[in-house]
């Protein structure tokens, strides 16, 4: 643990994260030992338009402060904390405008080929719950991360499907990494971090509570580390097309899953679709997008290299046209009970997919 950084959270704390900016100029000037012994004449010299109340709420609270304490707090967490000046902080954030200063971390941060945002409604439906686990499986089995926020619905749903490939997931907190909000995402959070293949971030020092302003400075965060940002559920003011306006600024791509016509969390999608986000209905939307299509289809080449004879004659059936599991059937001449397994091993490894009208099709 770089022991500046511990020090920068130490005066996060008495500032507030709204004087990100500022912490971020001092950064660049002088390591943060200095700056927390500096006295209020060398501090001004360093910062000559900085109100003299930040100075002096500095002064006095700083005394109250425990520095071994704090990083004691970190290391029994397993908390690391990197700054905007670190190597290793994203490459995608950085390019951000105003890009936190600090990020705390727990689990694994790694930044892959492709990051996907995935983000939607709270009151989530069983339909958008279903095809947010499903999308973010497909792309995590395509080695593609999963970023979210860790919220009930939608978020939680990603995080779930992104745990089944192995592109691993990210969750952005609206609070500090140690506190777990919302409260009953615990077993998931705890999940995120013995995958091995996922981390939980924060732009907040420990101890801050989940407050409402919070939720949209995490939401640019979440847009900023991705490369484009899929809304699977959202009501015309709902939260999540904060997301996609930062995603937008950001110069994101901007997916959106349609839904049922007649459902209220479906018309902020539709409102995206309208003003030319790209309709997802399948994994191969995004890839294609990306240029990794042509990857995918290696893969699928190599799964269905080790296909029987039973499965190559399902695949082959719906190879250019959807069937339900009845047509597979009657055309193939393969029993119901013989095929209701065997379709659903194929889904699990990738190979079909099931889409409308409770149909059928290759995938590859």
């Amino acid at each position: 643990m770089n022991k500046d950084f511990v020090y920068w959270s130490m005066l996060q704390k008495i500032w507030g994260i709204k004087a990100s900016k500022i912490l971020l100029n001092i950064m660049l000037q002088v390591s943060g030992y200095d700056f927390w012994h500096f006295d209020n004449k060398t501090i001004k010299n360093y910062l000559p338009n900085l109100d003299s109340s930040m100075v002096q709420l500095f002064i006095t609270e700083r005394k109250k402060m425990s520095f071994q304490e704090e990083y004691e707090k970190l290391m029994k967490l397993n908390i690391k904390i990197i700054s905007f000046t670190c190597d290793n902080y994203p490459s995608n954030l950085k390019n951000i405008h105003s890009p936190p200063p600090l990020l705390y971390i727990r689990g694994n941060l790694v930044e892959k080929n492709l990051s996907i945002a995935m983000v939607g409604a709270r009151k989530a439906t069983a339909y958008g719950r279903k095809v947010a686990k499903q999308i973010a499986s497909d792309l995590s089995s395509e080695n593609v991360q999963i970023i979210s926020g860790l919220a009930r619905g939608i978020d939680t749903c990603s995080h779930e499907g992104a745990l089944l490939g192995d592109g691993g997931t990210i969750a952005v907190l609206g609070s500090g990494l140690d506190v777990i909000y919302p409260r009953e995402n615990e077993l998931l959070f705890n999940n995120i971090l013995k995958s091995g293949n996922g981390a939980i971030i924060s732009e907040f020092p420990l101890g801050t509570q989940p407050l409402r302003y919070h939720f949209p400075m995490r939401n640019r965060i979440i847009s900023g580390i991705s490369h484009g940002v899929i809304v699977v559920e959202a009501s015309e003011k709902s939260g999540s097309l904060i997301t996609t306006e930062y995603g937008l600024e950001q110069g994101k791509d901007i997916f959106a899953i349609p839904g049922p016509i007649n459902s209220s969390v479906s018309k902020g999608c539709h409102k995206l679709l309208k003003e030319g986000a790209k309709l997802v209905d399948s994994k191969l939307d995004v890839l294609e997008e990306y240029g990794q299509l042509c990857l995918f289809n290696l893969n699928s080449q190599m799964k269905n290299a080790g296909l029987s004879t039973l499965e190559n004659e399902i695949v082959t059936c719906i190879k250019s046209l959807p069937l339900t599991m009845e047509e597979i059937s009657e055309i193939t001449n393969i029993p119901l009970k013989n095929l209701i397994p065997t379709i659903s091993i194929l889904e699990i490894n990738g190979v079909i997919q099931q889409i409308a009208g409770r149909k059928f099709i290759s995938i590859n």
